[in-house]
């Protein structure tokens, strides 16, 4: 059965309240359990059994939670946690368009405000608001890395950028039409890369399963070898050797291994991470495997961010070209025993699961909280079983070093941080996008590139980072001086 059809979905939001708390009606419990068949219902899979709902029924009745609840078996107050944790799950009916703008330091320097309030008064509704006749709902949101193309904004979790006075009329003249999002004029819907510098990664055409067939080769200990050679240190902000974690999760006992990539970017001002998942997929998934073959891991998840879903498509599309190559599944590379898939988990607007243990909650089917260490995630992880968690550009990195070497990797960068990092650079610059630099490039230097003349202070790795005034411009990208996930605002 289809998706709730929008007059259906016009008669719950009028609805009175106490009456839907009697129930779903033939159609709604007829079309849940089609989205529970979907889905599974085991009980690690609820985030996505709710998000699937949600996309069809617009919000998440009482009524769908009680079901929900009793089809995973889990306790309905753990259905509610969960409604209640993620910003983009609602308890409350929602428009049937659903837009967030973005409101990030610099979407506001480009003039969102003004945008926020022009489409509220054309819609004639409240921020935060349903539309008397339960068309919109407009809000705010956090960063919802499109720095380099802003203002931006989420219709319905798809993000469009470069939003002017024209665009939001032209929006506004859609809604109030009810137009269907597939009939919108599709150059709305267009996210460039805007790689404004490419070095050893963004500039290689490796041939797709040469790194992997390269690891293989060379076997597990002297991949994990090569690794330490190489100094690899993770990309999503911490800095932690990526073979010490390998090899604690490989040596960890137990007979049931997972890879997570990290691609939860919610980190302000950054979207370098968007870029590799849109044009290098498959990179990150060839990381994965090559991480699958090192530690013994069976199990592969992408832990995708809410608002990259327009990423959704291509990402299953380069799975499933991968598993035609024979580069995932049973037997990969005609190697008997190594059995390794992936799947992607999509999450819903929640900032803390970009930190791993988080990050397991959710993929558990639990509210994103940290969970408190030890046990680290390489021995007790997803499902209590060793897991390593691994940012998209650290599995990217994994390339370089299965094919080149490790040496090769390290002569790149400094002593303490090899190789190159991606920067996502925004703010009062000409040219905003994706820098790749060797680690040790100067603050001056990028600014210099991005054509940031007369900057009077930059701010890196968000709000959690540091500030850097003028008079510091000759600091430099790495661990040792000025570290960071990849933001340059």
């Amino acid at each position: 059965m289809g998706p709730v059809t929008f007059p259906e979905y016009a008669e719950v939001v009028k609805a009175d309240a106490g009456e839907r708390m009697n129930g779903l009606s033939h159609s709604e419990r007829q079309a849940l359990r089609d989205t529970l068949q979907a889905c599974g219902t085991q009980p690690h899979r609820l985030l996505q059994v709710l998000r699937a709902w949600q996309s069809q029924a617009g919000w998440v009745s009482p009524s769908a939670m009680a079901e929900v609840a009793q089809a995973l078996a889990v306790p309905l107050g753990q259905v509610q946690a969960v409604v209640a944790f993620y910003a983009f799950l609602h308890d409350r009916p929602q428009g049937r368009w659903r837009v967030r703008f973005s409101d990030h330091i610099t979407d506001r320097m480009a003039g969102s405000p003004a945008l926020v309030a022009q489409m509220l008064a054309r819609l004639g509704v409240g921020l935060g608001e349903l539309s008397a006749e339960g068309r919109a709902t407009v809000g705010l949101t956090s960063c919802i890395g499109m720095g380099d193309q802003g203002p931006a904004m989420l219709v319905n979790e798809r993000a469009m950028g470069r939003l002017t006075p024209e665009r939001i009329d032209q929006v506004c003249e859609l809604i109030l039409s009810d137009t269907p999002m597939a009939a919108w004029p599709r150059d709305g819907w267009v996210v460039d890369d805007l790689v404004r510098r490419a070095d050893v990664l963004l500039r290689a055409s490796w041939a797709p399963g040469a790194a992997l067939r390269a690891a293989v080769a060379r076997g597990p200990q002297a991949m994990l070898d090569e690794l330490k050679r190489a100094q690899l240190r993770g990309r999503g902000g911490a800095g932690f050797t990526t073979a010490v974690k390998w090899e604690a999760a490989r040596e960890a006992p137990g007979d049931f291994r997972c890879i997570v990539c990290n691609a939860d970017e919610g980190e302000p001002g950054t979207f370098k991470d968007r870029v590799l998942l849109h044009s290098h997929a498959s990179r990150v998934i060839e990381g994965m495997a090559i991480a699958a073959h090192v530690v013994g891991a069976s199990r592969g998840f992408i832990y995708l961010r809410g608002e990259y879903t327009n990423l959704l498509p291509g990402l299953e599309a380069e799975l499933q070209r991968a598993r035609q190559a024979g580069l995932l599944g049973r037997g990969i590379l005609g190697v008997s025993g190594f059995d390794f898939d992936i799947e992607v988990h999509v999450g819903a607007g929640a900032y803390i699961c970009g930190e791993e243990t988080a990050l397991l909650e959710s993929l558990e089917g639990k509210p994103g909280r940290p969970r408190i260490r030890p046990p680290f995630p390489v021995t007790q992880g997803y499902l209590g079983r060793p897991t390593v968690v691994n940012n998209v550009e650290t599995l990217c990195k994994v390339l370089p070093i299965a094919l080149e070497g490790g040496e090769r990797f390290a002569g790149l960068g400094t002593r303490q941080s090899t190789g190159t990092k991606l920067l996502s650079v925004s703010g009062d610059v000409a040219r905003p996008g994706t820098y790749e630099y060797p680690f040790g490039v100067t603050i001056a230097q990028v600014l210099a590139d991005a054509g940031g003349t007369g900057a009077q202070a930059v701010q890196v790795s968000g709000p959690a980072g540091v500030c850097v005034a003028a008079s510091e411009f000759e600091r430099r990208i790495a661990f040792e001086d000025v570290p960071t996930a990849g933001a340059f605002m």
